[in-house]
Order: structure tokens, then C-alpha cells, then sequence
């Protein structure tokens, strides 16, 4: 398996250089797939949050919410960040064994051993689920959490709020894809209809935060709008001055 040895001559994915990384998605392999984009997307929410609390905890206008943008940076570095740096290395590794196990199966001709490596291939799909079900849980934490800051950080960097907001959504939604098309994978096991609802629950989470997302960005809009009318407005009356004329 080429890219497995490649994985363990260069160390963890994560480790290599930002372009060698996007050259590695964009390779036509099987991994890092989609599931490691998934946790990408919530590592970097993760990051653009530690950002907005860091400033955030120096800022006088913040200090009401001191306590709680230092509960959020907490969690993140100790908690949500590393298990996403684990999940994102997990699914890559894994769901490279699964394409591997189905390229043998669809090679062998004996049924038995066919139908091991069957198996084999759907028990650790299930796996890889199970962490894209968990990237999907962490990052919607990370949305929440984004939304909060952009309400309540510091003004002028409200920008990495929503990319904090748009990356985590984006993790969310992307892992929603995955596990519903690996759950039609696994249709005959209990798994896919046990875990289902698991799904739609994740998806229900994400609409409610959706508002509230879209929300913030329809402020920022009114307020970006507000004022760039009364620069308008001033610089219409200051034309209009007497002084001037």
C-alpha cells in the first residue's frame, strides 16, 4: 500500500508542509479523503477560535465574557483540537485499508476469503463512520462556540468569528454527506439504521445553528450598510456646505 509507507517514512499527515497537504487531497487517492477534510475544516474553526479568545481575553470591552472565552480556549486546546488532529490522522489511515480490502475482495475469486475481506472492508467502514460521526459532534461544539465569540469578542475581529463559524459549519455539513452515504454502504447492518437517527439528530442541531449564523452575518451586513450610508451622507453634506461653495 504505496501511500501507507509514504505515511510512515514523512510521520502524520499534518505534519507535512500546507502544499504538499492540498497536493495530497487533490491526488486522486483514496486518503486523505473526505473525512480527514471534514476534521481539517474543524482544526482550522478550532484554531481561528483560539485566536478570538486569546485577543478577546486582553480586551477591557470583553471583559464580561472573560470567563467564558476562557472556558472556550480550554476546551479547544485540550480537548476538541487534539481529537480532531486524531480523527483526521485515523480516517485517513483507515479508510485507505477499506478501498485496499475492496480492491482484494473484488480480485479474489474464492468466496470465502471473498467474503472475509467483505467484512473485513464494512467492519472498519464502520469505524471510519463512527469517527466522521464524531468530527461532525466536536465541530458542531466549535459552532457554537464560534457564534458566541463573533456575539461577544472583541468588534474587530469579527472576521476570524465567522470563519471560525463558516469552517465549523462547513465540517458539519460535510460530515453529514459522509455519514449518510457510508450508512447506505452499511444498509444491512443494525449499525445504519441504529445510527440513522444519529444523523438526523446532528442535522437538527445544524439547522438551529444555521440561524443563529446567518443571523450574525445579516448584522454585520446592516451594519457594514449603516456605515457606509452616513459616510455617504457626510461627505454629501460636506459638499453641500456653504463653506465650500
Amino acid at each position: 500500500m504505496e501511500q501507507q509507507e509514504l505515511s510512515s517514512v514523512n510521520g502524520t499527515l499534518l505534519e507535512r508542509p500546507t502544499s504538499q497537504l492540498l497536493n495530497d487531497f487533490g491526488a486522486g487517492k483514496a486518503s486523505p479523503g473526505s473525512g480527514s477534510a471534514a476534521a481539517l475544516l474543524g482544526l482550522l474553526s478550532a484554531k481561528m477560535l483560539t485566536t478570538v479568545c486569546e485577543i478577546s481575553l486582553r480586551k477591557k470591552e470583553c471583559e464580561s465574557s472573560h470567563t467564558q472565552f476562557e472556558f472556550i480556549l480550554k476546551t479547544v486546546k485540550e480537548e476538541l483540537e487534539p481529537r480532531l488532529k486524531f480523527l483526521f490522522e485515523a480516517d485517513a489511515k483507515d479508510f485507505e485499508k477499506v478501498v485496499f480490502l475492496r480492491t482484494q475482495r473484488d480480485k479474489c475469486t474464492e468466496q470465502l476469503e471473498k467474503s472475509r475481506l467483505s467484512k473485513e472492508s464494512l467492519d472498519l467502514l464502520q469505524t471510519a463512520t463512527d469517527y466522521t460521526f464524531e468530527i461532525a459532534e466536536l465541530s458542531t461544539r466549535l459552532m457554537g462556540f464560534g457564534i458566541f465569540s463573533f456575539e461577544n469578542g472583541w468588534h474587530a475581529i469579527r472576521g476570524d468569528s465567522g470563519v471560525a463559524i463558516s469552517a465549523s459549519m462547513s465540517s458539519v455539513m460535510s460530515s453529514i454527506f459522509i455519514a449518510n452515504l457510508n450508512l447506505k454502504t452499511l444498509k444491512r447492518r443494525n449499525y445504519a439504521s441504529i445510527n440513522l437517527k444519529r444523523c438526523q439528530q446532528i442535522q437538527g442541531s445544524l439547522n438551529e445553528l444555521q440561524t443563529r449564523a446567518f443571523s450574525c452575518v445579516t448584522n454585520i451586513s446592516s451594519e457594514s450598510l449603516e456605515s457606509i450610508q452616513l459616510e455617504l451622507q457626510d461627505h454629501e453634506e460636506t459638499l453641500n456646505s456653504p463653506d465650500i461653495n
